[in-house]
């Protein structure tokens, strides 16, 4: 259960709730307020929020965003927070923060535009161990729903938490407590674009990417700026899974009559160096690991190879120490690395099903059955179900959130970018034509931005990327992600 500072409750010390020992009485309250909820993205050291779905939502009065002093806000914010019922309650900042962990329900919150009773604290407020008057206050610590809900005033968040905010008509109202660090977000963003099949990766303003993956013809392997220009040829490679680590490029290049085997080149097209024969598919490379599904050749001639899925494998990023994490298991399609979890995709003949383990390959547990596609975004799992609805759910899978049902089908390419999940609703085949898509965390404001063969989806900054099919080709092509076309 979360942590919660409430008010008319007993005390636990060790585990920040306010407690009183019996309600009061309303009489014995301030006079009602009327509040709202935020009809705008709200994001939190850039994690964007879901108010919909949140079971402590936050309130919006007199054009001022309140925020529930729940543990988890508390703890992104850095405030140290006491009660005493002598004392009352005091806010204090902190050093450092956490990344916040959202308190998110299946059931979507009643009036979402509609007033919110609220009342002004009937308790002493110290901020920084100054006393707050919440009687003069313009804009009063508030009770909603027995939690205490704090201002993010200039005068608060400003002078005294010294915090910094900003405010944008599309991204909404960010707040940033603590910096969340650039290799997180930025580690981030390439897993999702590893997700697609790697065939773009980014880092320091440049796009790598093959932007020919055709089944026959020249390839190459080039590098160009997030809008095209600045195109260099690094290499003749059909290259997929591409990984930046440092000043190399980690890759799978695809070769006729060979197999899928694992090369680096220096990011300016120098030293291009075989790390590993293994015939590998969906290569990952994190800490100092290269993870990749193992390709078995099954049958066929020298002429024409016939390969299969045949389980997980992680090598040392030189080649060396190869482990198999997963064996045996030739109905495993795919992957995603999160942290020290590694989820996968199994397709047994009809069973579709989604399973987690340690990044060794230890504990597996089944998660959940029929589903086709998963990214990880802030800690949830974006998932579609049946090839038709878009989910989210918890990490330990005991919350899950219908977001969207497609009338199109199948939904699959997910990627996200600023509280934007973006996907490819329809199968196009010979003639038709899909669609690329974009919905909000909390399953709101779903928007179509073009129609397209897209096989996948890249976000290169503010460039969406897409390979566009044609009778088996696949070419690159790419639009300004906040200009919707026809």
């Amino acid at each position: 259960m979360p942590q919660i500072l409430k008010v008319w409750t007993a005390v636990a010390a060790l585990s920040l709730m306010l407690v009183w020992p019996a309600p009061v009485s309303r009489t014995a309250a301030s006079p009602e307020v009327q509040a709202s909820f935020p009809a705008f993205p709200v994001t939190v050291n850039g994690t964007v929020t879901d108010q919909t779905h949140s079971q402590y939502p936050l309130l919006l009065y007199r054009d001022i965003t309140y925020f529930p002093m729940t543990w988890n806000y508390t703890s992104s914010l850095g405030l140290a927070v006491s009660w005493s019922k002598e004392n009352g309650l005091s806010l204090d900042k902190k050093d450092g923060c956490v990344p916040l962990a959202q308190d998110l329900t299946a059931e979507v919150n009643a009036n979402i535009g509609g007033s919110q009773a609220a009342v002004p604290a009937p308790f002493p407020v110290k901020v920084n161990g100054k006393t707050i008057v919440n009687a003069d206050e313009p804009y009063p610590v508030l009770l909603y729903r027995n939690i205490v809900y704090f201002p993010m005033t200039w005068r608060f968040a400003y002078e005294e938490f010294n915090w910094k905010t900003s405010w944008n008509d599309v991204r909404g109202f960010a707040i940033q407590s603590c910096a969340r660090p650039d290799d997180e977000e930025r580690t981030q963003a390439e897993a999702l674009n590893l997700a697609n099949g790697g065939q773009l990766a980014v880092k320091d303003g440049w796009v790598y990417m093959n932007p020919y993956h055709w089944s026959e013809g020249a390839h190459q392997l080039v590098k160009s700026k997030p809008d095209g220009s600045s195109k260099t040829k690094l290499s003749d490679d059909k290259a997929t899974s591409i990984n930046v680590v440092g000043d190399w490029l980690y890759y799978i290049a695809s070769e006729p009559r060979k197999p899928n085997a694992i090369y680096k080149i220096k990011t300016d097209g120098t030293e291009r160096t075989l790390v590993s024969q293994t015939n590998a598919s969906g290569l990952w490379v994190r800490d100092g690991w290269m993870y990749y599904l193992r390709l078995a050749e099954r049958s066929g001639n020298e002429n024409a190879p016939y390969y299969t899925l045949g389980g997980i494998e992680r090598m040392r990023m030189d080649g060396s120490e190869k482990q198999t994490l997963l064996s045996g298991m030739d109905h495993i399609k795919y992957f995603f690395l999160q942290g020290e979890r590694l989820y996968y995709l199994t397709g047994e003949g009809e069973k579709k099903k989604l399973y987690v383990t340690g990044n060794d390959g230890s504990g597996q547990t089944e998660l959940r059955d029929n589903v086709t596609e998963i990214i990880i975004i802030d800690g949830w799992i974006y998932y579609v179900k049946d090839g038709k609805q878009l989910r989210k759910m918890s990490g330990d899978a005991s919350i899950d959130i219908p977001l969207h049902e497609s009338a199109r089908t199948p939904l699959f390419g997910l990627n996200y970018r600023d509280g934007w999940v973006y996907y490819v609703s329809g199968g196009f085949g010979i003639s038709g034509y899909a669609s690329m898509e974009r919905i909000r965390l909390d399953g709101t404001g779903r928007q179509a931005l073009a129609e397209a063969r897209a096989t996948a989806l890249y976000i290169a900054e503010d460039q969406l990327y897409f390979p566009d099919w044609s009778m088996g080709d696949r070419t690159m092509y790419h639009m300004k992600i906040d200009d919707p076309q026809p």
